[in-house]
């Protein structure tokens, strides 16, 4: 008997390509800032990304960069619909190996679907969407090997679970899952050996591919954008920075993600805890909570604990760290939180099923009453999500992306105008620094459209002072007799040394 009937597959596919559909139908348009300009920029110039590196993300998002429609940077926001839709599909089919129905299956999929934060994060470059994909895909195939007993289930497993080292952190945090899950199932060598193969493959492939980037070190890359003119910030010399290793350990920082728990005040623990509550309507969080509780007894100890862990560990740090991004953590979480809703979703129809067997000659009451509580459950995550739905057909956005100021709306290629009108005022040759947020709309623009590739751009301050770093001192007084140096913003610290002239909006030049 196969694991997953035809129908099941089918069900998968039309979900997925619905979400995707209404994903790319609201996918923002073009180049954005920070982060996601950051992979916009890096995927199409396959340069080292920020700790803690990103190696299968930008050679996966490269591929997405070869679609023969729209511009590089949507390209590379389309990645993040593709594997967010991927998840939406797998939680529908991991639902189902978990012994859940099918209408609350496909509720389950439009609730995490239409769910604003998950929504968000899969509109634009980021890595949080590919990690739900990868967490998804990882549980599935676990569960496929553990209904079929084949080897290569695990095998793909692990070998995903390698590849995610250069996706997301949050990825890896589920191994922990997988670990547990292995050692109560696994009764054979083979399996352990199957996924240990795996793991290992994926784990030697995303090496090469740091290799391959730290290699082909463009001007984009973050080792010339932040880290050369700025190593003295991060406690380095050039020295110690000249080889693959040396920058791989700048790049995959030595402490412990699990330091980080329990880094934030308790009162802004207390915080985050009410807004999560908050996050769901009253409904979708009684059956989550159902849900918890209803894989242990509907699939067994051992299914109900695997995504407990997972989620544990992800929320966790989410709920629990100093950083001031930690929403994002909720999106791969989601997997869990929709995997629960549909248990719950099914227990409740369980429960309403044998409560109605017990009336007698009720049969075709019985299938009617099933039937609307059915489609009410899937009916109302739409209910739910109908501010932002409604728009987002009709206008091609949905409410949140308006009233978050997630992408210009109305003036799409914002980011991609301001900062040629920036790099219209430098000289050839000119070095300029700015801040975070600008620092790769501004080198897409330069290097990737070729609006100015003579000059080098480069981030102004990489700590959380927003000091100027000593080295980068050194780099603009061994520079600035042969070439000219801007920065967006000025400082007392430059005023000391330099002379600091305005010479546009948020433009300023440095002189001895």
């Amino acid at each position: 008997m196969k694991p997953i009937k035809r129908a099941d597959l089918l069900i998968s596919l039309a979900i997925g390509i619905l979400a995707l559909a209404l994903y790319v139908r609201t996918l923002a348009p073009s180049l954005l800032w920070g982060d996601s300009a950051e992979f916009q920029t890096l995927c199409a110039t396959l340069g080292m990304t920020h700790p803690s590196g990103y190696m299968t993300h930008l050679f996966i998002c490269k591929l997405f960069t070869f679609v023969p429609f729209g511009n590089l940077a949507w390209r590379a926001n389309l990645m993040s619909a593709f594997f967010g839709a991927l998840a939406v599909a797998e939680v529908y089919l991991i639902g189902r190996l978990l012994n859940g129905r099918r209408a609350a299956l496909v509720a389950a999929s439009a609730l995490m679907t239409l769910s604003a934060g998950y929504w968000w994060r899969a509109l634009i470059a980021e890595s949080y969407a590919p990690a739900a994909g990868f967490i998804a895909s990882v549980w599935l195939l676990v569960l496929l090997w553990n209904r079929t007993g084949k080897w290569r289930y695990l095998f793909a497993a692990g070998l995903l679970g390698g590849l995610s080292v250069g996706i997301h952190s949050s990825v890896v945090m589920t191994a922990a899952s997988v670990l547990i899950y292995l050692a109560s199932a696994a009764r054979v060598k083979s399996a352990w050996i199957s996924a240990a193969a795996g793991a290992a493959l994926g784990l030697a492939l995303t090496f090469a591919a740091f290799l391959y980037v730290d290699a082909h070190d463009p001007p984009s890359s973050i080792y010339n954008t932040v880290y050369r003119p700025s190593l003295s910030e991060f406690g380095l010399t050039e020295s110690q920075f000249d080889t693959p290793l040396e920058r791989l350990f700048a790049i995959f920082p030595a402490n412990h993600f699990w330091s980080y728990f329990f880094s934030a005040a308790p009162d802004v623990i207390q915080t985050r805890l009410a807004e999560f509550v908050s996050l769901f309507p009253l409904w979708a969080f009684a059956l989550i909570l159902v849900g918890v509780a209803a894989l242990f007894v509907r699939a067994g100890w051992r299914d109900g604990l695997y995504p407990l862990v997972g989620f544990l560990l992800i929320w966790g740090l989410a709920v629990t760290v100093s950083f001031s991004i930690y929403r994002e953590f909720y999106v791969p979480a989601m997997v869990f939180l929709a995997a629960w809703m549909g248990a719950g979703a099914s227990a409740f129809l369980d429960g309403l099923d044998s409560l109605l067997k017990q009336i007698p000659a009720a049969g075709r009451a019985r299938r009617l009453v099933l039937g609307a509580a059915s489609l009410t459950l899937v009916l109302l995550p739409l209910w739910d999500a109908r501010a932002d739905l409604r728009p987002a057909i009709q206008k091609g956005y949905p409410e949140f992306v308006r009233r978050d100021h997630i992408y210009p709306i109305f003036a799409p290629d914002k980011a991609v105008q301001d900062a040629r009108k920036v790099l219209a005022q430098l000289e050839p040759g000119a070095i300029l620094f700015t801040d975070w947020d600008k620092l790769y709309s501004l080198v897409y623009t330069a290097q990737v459209l070729k609006a100015r590739a003579d000059v080098s751009i480069h981030e102004a301050f990489v700590n959380e002072s927003y000091t100027i770093a000593d080295s980068a001192f050194d780099y603009i007084d061994a520079n600035i007799e042969r070439r000219p140096v801007y920065f967006t913003m000025t400082t007392p610290q430059l005023s000391e040394r330099y002379q600091v002239e305005q010479v546009g909006p948020s433009l300023y030049r440095l002189r001895r």
